[in-house]
């Protein structure tokens, strides 16, 4: 069929992706300190666009557009008040913990864990348990980039993963985290430009007041802060914005940014430019969905209405920017899942465990072939679609928040214990899954959301077992927790 103008913008886009990638390997050293963290060399801008890239992709241009048309506004208020959040976050324990990681020559989230208390299998563990939402977060990308090439090429859900799976593995053999950072600096800004464009478009170009009143009628009570459901209860709010307060900047692909970092200022800065950015995102994929009921029919699957709706409102070169910078967005998004975690098995499994004398060569290579297999069980689950592109990765984060006592606290509490991790990594994320799977009823949260649950779980867990076992050794602890006050420079 002939090739449109919307296709033809799509490919030329993410040629030039692929070619920020190509550059980016002229730079890129095959160390682990190089291919995993830069160098420890990203600046500000770099590495609060790549945090919002991060964090927002498929969950944003797809996941709260759906999500909005299900159960209204409400889900714009947890995740602004999540996004403020976040930057106090990242102020004091991505401080710390670029400080601990600079010092301690730390490059991953398991590694930290590891030596912070003096304990392989609890390394092993965290890995082990994070690697489950990690898995489920490259599946909610994949899902939506699958959804992006069904609706612009007509590219078949299947094919779709399947080729965006390949484009992932050819870009970071060959760019490294260099190449991910920089081309998220790139999808960050397309992403903000063409939301905030669209929803720019609606209200000056457009009868907002029109669309807006079409759209209640289609859906009752969908611009009412609980919604159409009441599902956004004052204490679901708080409670969905406290878990993703823990999750976001818990997820080892940001903390391993944390370790990426130039220097302390550079985190902190990069964090309050997350919110600056991040937050009209939100705004904007909310309103979208919402107003997407007043101009375009509700589709069979809810993930696609923003990009229904762009593509009725928009020129085709503009769709055509939009979808690409969506998927190449998602793609940079699982990219870092899967760099994080495939640089996790690497370093804390094999290079631990099974050849304790690989050179640095090797351990890169090593990390370059599990590449593969995590991506691969990745798109088995995104083949499946165990739901939404919204629930899937709303829970792949509240899960992550489970993970987060014993590098949040051991980050500046000495009384953090193995036994103590081992229970919080054990109970608090089981739960979560037990109540994501439908296994414990939502009626058991008492209004709150599920993973604000699981979270108080596994910090509590974390606490009280802390203090009845024995702490590891002074040396361990001394060299990789630090006082909450002035802990951070």
């Amino acid at each position: 069929m002939p090739v449109t103008v919307a296709q033809a913008t799509f490919a030329i886009y993410l040629l030039f992706v692929l070619a920020v990638g190509f550059y980016a390997a002229r730079f890129t050293q095959r160390t682990p300190r190089d291919f995993y963290v830069a160098d420890r060399t990203v600046g500000t801008l770099a590495l609060g666009l790549t945090l919002v890239a991060t964090v927002l992709s498929a969950f944003t241009v797809f996941g709260i557009g759906a999500a909005t048309v299900g159960t209204g506004l409400g889900n714009f208020s947890f995740l602004a008040i999540a996004a403020v959040c976040y930057t106090l976050v990242f102020a004091t324990v991505g401080v710390t913990l670029h400080r601990i990681g600079r010092e301690m020559d730390v490059l991953t989230p398991s590694e930290y864990v590891r030596e912070r208390y003096d304990s392989p299998l609890l390394g092993v563990v965290y890995l082990g348990v994070t690697g489950i939402f990690m898995v489920a977060m490259i599946a909610g990308q994949l899902i939506g980039g699958g959804v992006a090439l069904d609706a612009l090429v007509g590219i078949p859900y299947l094919p779709a993963i399947l080729a965006m799976a390949a484009f992932m593995i050819v870009y970071i053999h060959v760019a490294g985290y260099r190449g991910v950072v920089w081309s998220d600096a790139i999808q960050s800004t397309v992403l903000f430009a063409v939301l905030v464009g669209a929803t720019a478009y609606v209200m000056v170009g457009m009868d907002a007041t029109a669309i807006a009143q079409e759209a209640a009628a289609e859906q009752s009570g969908l611009f009412e802060l609980d919604g159409p459901g009441g599902t956004w209860t004052p204490l679901a709010v708080i409670t969905a914005a406290l878990a993703f307060t823990f999750g976001v900047p818990g997820y080892p692909h940001t903390i391993q940014r944390y370790f990426s970092a130039n220097d302390g200022p550079t985190m902190r800065r990069s964090g309050f430019l997350f919110a600056i950015v991040a937050i009209p995102i939100y705004l904007c994929g909310a309103l979208l969905g919402a107003w997407s009921l007043g101009v375009v029919p509700r589709p069979e699957n809810v993930d696609y209405v923003i990009p229904l709706l762009i593509e009725a409102i928009a020129h085709p070169v503009v769709f055509g920017v939009a979808m690409a910078g969506a998927t190449a967005a998602i793609m940079s998004t699982a990219d870092s899942v899967a760099l994080t975690m495939s640089s996790m098995v690497s370093r804390d499994v094999y290079c631990e465990f099974v050849d304790p004398d690989a050179d640095e060569v090797t351990e890169v290579r090593v990390t370059q072939a599990l590449l593969i297999a995590i991506i691969a069980l990745a798109v088995l689950l995104a083949a499946v679609r165990p739901a939404g592109i919204f629930d899937l990765i709303a829970f792949a984060v509240v899960g992550f928040a489970t993970t987060t006592a014993p590098v949040f606290l051991g980050a500046f509490w000495r009384g953090g214990t193995v036994a103590g991790g081992v229970a919080s990594l054990v109970l608090g994320p089981g739960i979560t899954i037990l109540f994501f799977a439908g296994l414990i009823p939502p009626t058991y949260t008492l209004g709150m959301h599920y993973g604000f649950v699981g979270v108080c779980i596994s910090y509590a867990i974390f606490v009280v077992v802390s203090l009845a076992t024995n702490v590891p050794t002074e040396e361990a602890v001394d060299r990789h927790s630090r006082p909450f006050w002035g802990g951070a420079d």
